[in-house]
Parts: structure tokens; C-alpha cells; sequence
């Protein structure tokens, strides 16, 4: 019985003195990341039994368990995962609406501030100090213009920059867990299917790294061995086998990094990733920036064929019609790397009150040509045979394809993409500005009835007889000649086109009564064309004549601003998620000092109760031995 007492007591003593080593263990760990509360479990020992009764046999220490639960973590790594990707997008929709939202010195002051130089240049048309600060405005126009667009490619380097260094740090961790895998699997066998918590902590770690970068989805082998997922089911850890990711050059763009799975025969799985920091910068790139690119440019190219055009269809001090303002790049179109010959396309703008803010891919397959929207997919109707004489036309645009391509080939149309970064202000004369209109009217003094003829209007300064005099003589008061020649009825206040000009007369005319439409060169001080080019501002000219510059700049800034606050909220509110997440996880494997020190009292209690029986035991051994000797 002195034996039995002596063997509980070392168990005893054994077992909670491993207690106190785990629960020292977890005051020393309590700050250390990913670490998970330890617990001892202990089980009575088999009871022994002597003939008449049985008794027990003590204490076994039968595992040292980690606090876990799979749920919360899974939960953790999903808020976690949305987290780094809106923390993300917010960084550059803030910049953008930094970027295009400036008021002061931004577009829309500059804009602005260029219509005003018209006005300036409407009020005293021969004046060269005007004249010159108009071809500063336009300066100012341009560099504005030019300026947003080289902050925006800034922001798509820094992304390139970012998703390098994200797919070099996802492959270093999935190598890591792929060791830890290993060391788990080993470690597990060698101590008879007892799991090594600090392992796994260590490599439910690295998964929560992990899944801020990119979304993630794991399953655990038999043995032990974690397997993780990324995108929508790429291998990054299978069965001991570590998949790397690679970025890859754009098929259309080389410049642009996609991301591309080493085991997926070079697929790009970039349109999979949409969670986590790389989800983020794929987000902010197509979501944010390329948009932002396109609208800037539709402005650019739309505004500067309306201003160009009204330059155009007056006359400068010169009596010479009026030069270009403004040059821009036009629409591009890019061959896929993947087609498989050499195929090119040629894109123009048809028609600028058409066009979009969208990028498209035209493809060629089993002898017919598509078009679809590169952000959505959506199919764009499409015309034509995409020769010369019948060019493909869809949304504004004219496409000329120069060979008929391969079936299955692509090419990647951009629209307005380089116009605001190529948009430039041209006329550096003050004289080159066409302030006078290029046609003037006038009755004949001899007319006796009350009609009166408007002042005119160009509608196409390329027509070879625009300058041409031309006589509108009634021959009754409900006819008229031109030239002499023909009769015409006569509305009153109907237009009258002819030559590439338009004018108006109204009132009852005399038969015999002459109105004549001629070149009005050398008419310096007129300030017809410049007046036509300040109120521009706020005509409809792009979205088929539905929307001023004015109106299309307010709603881009606007657009921007939204966004940013859309995502400012999301990216809050995901954040209070993301917190509650943590504190799930830490109810469950944090350690809790408090817990810790009350858990030290009672094991130490209890290895000083379990030394009082010993010692209790040595007591009566001894007393036994001096009654056998005393026998």
C-alpha cells in the first residue's frame, strides 16, 4: 500500500508540475502573435486491484491540447481577406479623387477659365493681349489634361510595383507552409497522432497572412497536411506540391501585369482574384484608374473636335479660316499576342457624339466578327464588313480591318485611353484665332419690305463655296432666286442651307427685294465665332448631344468623389467586421493572464498536496521499517 501511495504521488507530482510548465507557457506567449491557449488533459491512471478491493493508481498526463476553433478562423480569414482588398481600393480612389477632384488649379477650373478667354476675346476681338491669354487658357487645358493622365499611369506603375512584391510574398508563404506540412506530418507520426500545436500554430499563421493578401480556401489531409486554395480553386499547397504564381504581360498590353498560375499551362487567373490586397490592386486598376483614363479621355477627344471645329469655321485677323487649338491622340487598337498572324486594325471616330467611355476586344471567330465591352463582357451591335468601303461601326467608331484574321484572334480597342495624355494645345499665333465669323449678311438698301436676314452660321467650313457671294433675291413676296437662277418658296424664319452656310430671313418681303451672303474677311472686328466658341461650354456635345463639357467634367469629379465615399464606408464598416472576427478568435484561443494566474494557484496546490502524500508516504515507509527491524 506504501508502494501505491508513493506511485500516485510521483504521478501526481509529474502531472502538475506539466501543468505548470503549460500554463507558464501561455503567460509567455500571451502577445505572441497566432499563438493558441494550451491546456493539459489528464485521466486517471487503471485502478489497481489487491483481491479484496480496488483502488486507483493516479494521474495520467494524456495530451497538452490547443484552444481551436476551425469556424472562427475561417471567419477571420474571410473578413481578413475583404479587408485587404478594400484597404486597397481605397488607397487609390482616394488618390484618384485627389487627383481629377482638385478644384483649385484642377480641369474644371481650366476649362473653365478657357471659355472665359473666349468671352474676353468676344468683347475686343482685335485685341493681341486677349488673344494671347486665350492661347495661355488653351495651354492650361492641356497641361491639366496631360498632367491627370501621367498621375494616373504613376498610380498603374505603383500597382505593378505592388502586385510583384504580393505574388513574390504569396509564394514565400505558401513554400513555408508547405515545410511546416511536413515537419507536421513527421512530428505527428513520431509522437503517436499527438498533434504539435506550436506548429500548427504557426502555420494557421501564415494562412491568416495569407489570406489578407488573397483570398483563400483550405482543406486538411489524413495526416495532418494542410492543402490551400487560392482564386477560384487554384492549387497554391496540394499534397506536398507548392504552386508558384508568376505575373505575365497583358496579351494586349505588356506593360499591364496579370497574374498567372506555373500549373495552369500560363493561364491568367487575374479575373479569379477578388479579395485581398492583390484582389484590391486588380480592383483599383479596372475598376477605378482605367475607367477614370477613359471617361478623362472621352472629354479630351470630344471637347477638342467641338472646339477645333468652331475654330475652324471662323476667320482669324488674316481672313484665313481658323487653325486647329488642339491636337489629341485617337483611337487604339492592339493585336492580341496570342493571334496567330499579323492582322491589324485601323480605328477611327465616326461620329463623336456616340462614343463611350468603354474599351471593347473585336474578335474573329468562324467568319464573324463580335464586339464586346472589356469591362462586362457585353455584346456591342456591330455593322459592316470592316473593309474600307464598309468599315465595322459600333458606338461612334469606324474599324477597318487591313486582312481578313485568323478564326479566334482578338484585338483590343481603346477608344479614348491616350487621348488625355496625348491632348496638346497646337496655335501659338494670336492671330491664327478665329474670332470673326466666316460669313456676313446683308440687305440691299433698295429693299422696300419689313423682312430681315440673321447673321448666319457655318455648318461646314470644308465646303469649297463657302466664301462664294451668294444673292437671294424674291421674285414674290412667297418666292426667291439664288443667283438669279431657280424659285424657292418662301417660309418666313425657315432656314436656308446652302454652300455649307445657314441663314434665316424673316418678315414679309417686296418681290425684288436682294439679301446677300459673302465672305467676311477683313472683318476684325466681328465676334461671332468667338462668342460661338465661349458657348460652348454648355451645349450638349458629347453622349449624342446630351451633355455639356461642363456637365460631362462635373459628373466625372462627382463619380470619382462617390466612389471614394462607397468605398470609405465599405472599407469601415468591413473593418468593424474584421475586429469582431479577431475578438471571436481571441474568446477562443487567447490567453487570459487572469485565467493564467488563478490556473498556476491551483496547480501548485495541487503539486503541493501531491508532495504532502508523498512525503506522507515517505513517513509511514519509515515507520514500517522500524517495526520489521524492531521485530
Amino acid at each position: 500500500m506504501v508502494s501505491d501511495i508513493f506511485g500516485i504521488s510521483v504521478s501526481a507530482l509529474q502531472a502538475f508540475q506539466a501543468a505548470m510548465a503549460v500554463t507558464s507557457n501561455n503567460v509567455a506567449n500571451a502577445s505572441t502573435p497566432g499563438y493558441s491557449k494550451e491546456s493539459v488533459v489528464l485521466s486517471a491512471a487503471a485502478p489497481q486491484s489487491n483481491g479484496t478491493a480496488t483502488v486507483g493508481s493516479g494521474v495520467n498526463l494524456t495530451a497538452t491540447t490547443r484552444a481551436f476553433n476551425q469556424a472562427t478562423n475561417n471567419q477571420l480569414n474571410t473578413s481578413q481577406s475583404s479587408l485587404g482588398q478594400l484597404n486597397s481600393l481605397q488607397t487609390y480612389t482616394s488618390q484618384i479623387d485627389n487627383i481629377v477632384g482638385t478644384t483649385a488649379g484642377g480641369i474644371s477650373t481650366a476649362l473653365q477659365d478657357f471659355y472665359s478667354a473666349w468671352s474676353a476675346v468676344a468683347n475686343t476681338p482685335t485685341s493681341a493681349a486677349t488673344r494671347q491669354a486665350l492661347i495661355g487658357k488653351a495651354q492650361s487645358v492641356a497641361n491639366s489634361f496631360s498632367r491627370i493622365s501621367s498621375q494616373l499611369d504613376g498610380l498603374n506603375t505603383d500597382i505593378n510595383t505592388r502586385i510583384t512584391a504580393d505574388v513574390q510574398q504569396i509564394n514565400s508563404i505558401g513554400a513555408s507552409i508547405s515545410k511546416l506540412n511536413q515537419q507536421i506530418v513527421v512530428s505527428t507520426a513520431q509522437a503517436g497522432g499527438s498533434p504539435p500545436n506550436t506548429l500548427l500554430d504557426q502555420r494557421d499563421k501564415l494562412v491568416s497572412d495569407l489570406s489578407s493578401l488573397i483570398g483563400v480556401s483550405t482543406t486538411t489531409d489524413t495526416n495532418g497536411a494542410l492543402n490551400v486554395f487560392v482564386g477560384n480553386g487554384q492549387p497554391l499547397v496540394l499534397q506536398g506540391t507548392t504552386t508558384t504564381l508568376t505575373t505575365v504581360g497583358n496579351p494586349f498590353n505588356s506593360a499591364q501585369l496579370e497574374i498567372s498560375s506555373s500549373t495552369a499551362a500560363g493561364n491568367v487567373i487575374s479575373g479569379y482574384i477578388t479579395s485581398g490586397d492583390l484582389g484590391g490592386l486588380l480592383a483599383a486598376r479596372t475598376q477605378a484608374i482605367q475607367p477614370v483614363q477613359n471617361q478623362l479621355g472621352q472629354i479630351a477627344t470630344t471637347f477638342s473636335q467641338a472646339a477645333n471645329s468652331q475654330q475652324n469655321a471662323g476667320l482669324d485677323l488674316g481672313g484665313q479660316f481658323g487653325a486647329n487649338l488642339f491636337s489629341v491622340g485617337g483611337p487604339r487598337a492592339t493585336a492580341s499576342s496570342k493571334n496567330t498572324d499579323k492582322t491589324s486594325v485601323a480605328v477611327s471616330i465616326a461620329n463623336v457624339g456616340a462614343l463611350t467611355a468603354n474599351d471593347y476586344v473585336l474578335s474573329y471567330k468562324a467568319g464573324a466578327y463580335s464586339l464586346t465591352r472589356s469591362s462586362d463582357g457585353s455584346t456591342v451591335a456591330l455593322s459592316g464588313a470592316g473593309t474600307v468601303a464598309s468599315p465595322l461601326t459600333a458606338d461612334g467608331l469606324s474599324i477597318v480591318v487591313s486582312a481578313t484574321p485568323a478564326s479566334g484572334d482578338q484585338f483590343l480597342i481603346q477608344p479614348t485611353a491616350q487621348a488625355a495624355g496625348s491632348f496638346a494645345a497646337v496655335l501659338t499665333d494670336p492671330s491664327k484665332i478665329a474670332a470673326a465669323a466666316a460669313v456676313q449678311t446683308s440687305a440691299a438698301n433698295s429693299n422696300v419690305g419689313n423682312a430681315t436676314i440673321s447673321s448666319g452660321t457655318v455648318l461646314n467650313a470644308a465646303n469649297p463655296n463657302l466664301l462664294n457671294t451668294t444673292s437671294i433675291q424674291f421674285i414674290t413676296p412667297t418666292t426667291y432666286s439664288v443667283n438669279g437662277a431657280g424659285s424657292f418658296a418662301y417660309t418666313a424664319g425657315a432656314n436656308i442651307s446652302l454652300n455649307g452656310w445657314q441663314v434665316a430671313i424673316s418678315g414679309t418681303p417686296a418681290a425684288g427685294d436682294t439679301f446677300t451672303v459673302a465672305s467676311n474677311a477683313g472683318g476684325t472686328g466681328d465676334n461671332r465665332n468667338a462668342l460661338a466658341s465661349a458657348n460652348q461650354q454648355t451645349q450638349g456635345i458629347l453622349a449624342n448631344g446630351t451633355t455639356s463639357v461642363n456637365g460631362a467634367v462635373s459628373s466625372l469629379i462627382t463619380g470619382i468623389g462617390s466612389e471614394a465615399q462607397q468605398v470609405n464606408t465599405a472599407q469601415a464598416a468591413q473593418s468593424a467586421v474584421n475586429t469582431q472576427a479577431q475578438k471571436n478568435v481571441q474568446s477562443v484561443s487567447g490567453v487570459n493572464l487572469d485565467e493564467e494566474a488563478a490556473s498556476l494557484l491551483q496547480w501548485q496546490q495541487s503539486y503541493q498536496a501531491a508532495a504532502q502524500a508523498l512525503k506522507i508516504g515517505s513517513s509511514l515507509f519509515q515507520s514500517l521499517l522500524t517495526a520489521v527491524q524492531a521485530a
